[in-house]
């Protein structure tokens, strides 16, 4: 009967305890590692040791992505390989750009049973013992569909195709490889440069601009804010449903949308006003515009996103600040408002880093975007990401005052 367990890295038993276990009543090992260092291969080496003097058979391939695996860890198992007849050491070819040998799979036979383990561990020092890894252990018969999967899976990445008997001429050119690579990542860190608790990011400058935002003016334009984009909502399902549009009632609702000479306008995005009249000229597909984001409304922030930014390249004088409003104002408690405003704000006063320009965002920045305003909007106990906007846009020209 085949059997399940997790394991993982903990202070009082991790990944080299079971392995070593395993090797101890092993008949017979199969290793597969995407990453090969001496600090894990120290650790495996005596076990490794005791089963090939036992005559028992021994498979394991290796990876060299990225430059990686260390040379040391190569020549050092390469040596006590060499002309032992059951002892096979691979290298995986990476003769693939686009595709990474990434596997960390570990099987033991004994007589009849078999023990699986596969996850995230490479041999490492920090792979067996100290990092956060996770790895799904399998017990079962070696009659099983499951072990006989993984050794066919095994057999698959340790053919010519896919593999190479690893030799000095080899490892003599990972090494140039490693070394290239080496020098490359030399500044590369391991962790951010500042901790969380140093980042700016802690709500303390938004929430004291909140002290001073929470005025009964401020309250009350919030509430007249709310009206116009009611009525802007209005004036969006005109455009969506009606099929009797004229060219004149659209240039009027455009003009209420952004606003016109003597006219205050619904949207407070300023730029917007700049190229209505270029607007004007993409009546149709202004509405095929307004029409798709009405009707996927409650589809998630990415799809409607993406889409909408391929709609809007066909209405001449419109941009991502046009979609965002639109979106805005049919769902301001799902959707964010996106321009330069709030951008400056969460880099200013929060020390959250979005690209500069909006045009730039992608689906999935968009959607990032709106689950951060989210958070925003519950911690500050804030009604929707309308007021969130309010909010920003406020702070906006504070700090424009301030500089």
């Amino acid at each position: 009967m085949s059997r399940t367990k997790l394991l993982h890295n903990t202070k009082k038993k991790n990944h080299l305890d079971y392995i070593l276990n395993c090797f101890e009543v092993a008949d017979e090992v199969w290793l597969a590692t995407a990453f090969f260092k001496m600090s894990g291969l120290k650790l495996l080496l005596p076990a490794i040791k005791n089963h090939i003097e036992a005559k028992k058979p021994i498979n394991i391939i290796i990876g060299q992505n990225f430059g990686l695996t260390e040379p040391q860890a190569l020549r050092t198992i390469f040596n006590l390989f060499e002309k032992k007849r059951n002892a096979n050491l691979f290298l995986d070819k990476a003769e693939e750009k686009i595709i990474v040998f990434h596997p960390k799979l570990f099987l033991f036979k004994n007589n009849d049973s078999g023990i699986i383990i596969s996850g995230s561990a490479n041999i490492t020092k920090g792979g067996l013992t100290t990092n956060q890894e996770v790895s799904l252990v399998r017990k079962s018969k070696l009659s099983s569909k499951d072990w006989k999967a993984a050794i066919k899976y095994f057999k698959s990445i340790t053919s010519k195709d896919n593999a190479s008997l690893l030799n000095l001429m080899l490892i003599n050119r990972y090494e140039d490889y490693y070394k290239k690579q080496l020098k490359a990542r030399k500044d590369q860190k391991v962790t951010p440069d500042k901790r969380d608790s140093e980042y700016s990011f802690d709500y303390k400058n938004l929430k004291n601009r909140l002290k001073k935002y929470r005025t009964a003016k401020s309250k009350a334009d919030f509430k007249q804010r709310e009206k116009d984009y009611k009525e802007a909502k209005k004036l969006l399902n005109e455009i969506a449903d009606g099929n009797r549009l004229t060219q004149n009632r659209f240039e009027e609702i455009i003009d209420a949308l952004v606003g016109a000479a003597g006219q205050k306008a619904l949207w407070k995005s300023g730029s917007l006003y700049r190229n209505r009249r270029f607007v004007y000229n993409s009546k149709n597909e202004f509405r095929g515009l307004v029409q798709f984001i009405k009707e996927h409304q409650n589809n998630l922030p990415n799809d409607v996103f993406t889409e909408a930014k391929a709609l809007v390249e066909n209405v001449h004088g419109a941009r991502v600040n046009y979609i965002t409003e639109i979106m805005m104002t049919f769902q301001p408690n799902r959707f964010a408002n996106l321009n330069s405003n709030p951008i400056t704000v969460l880099k200013k006063e929060a020390g959250v880093y979005f690209k500069a320009h909006s045009d730039s965002f992608s689906g999935q920045n968009y959607q990032d975007y709106c689950l951060l305003i989210e958070e925003i909007c519950n911690e500050l106990d804030l009604k929707n990401m309308l007021e969130v906007d309010s909010f920003f846009n406020e702070i906006y020209w504070l700090l424009k005052q301030e500089n």
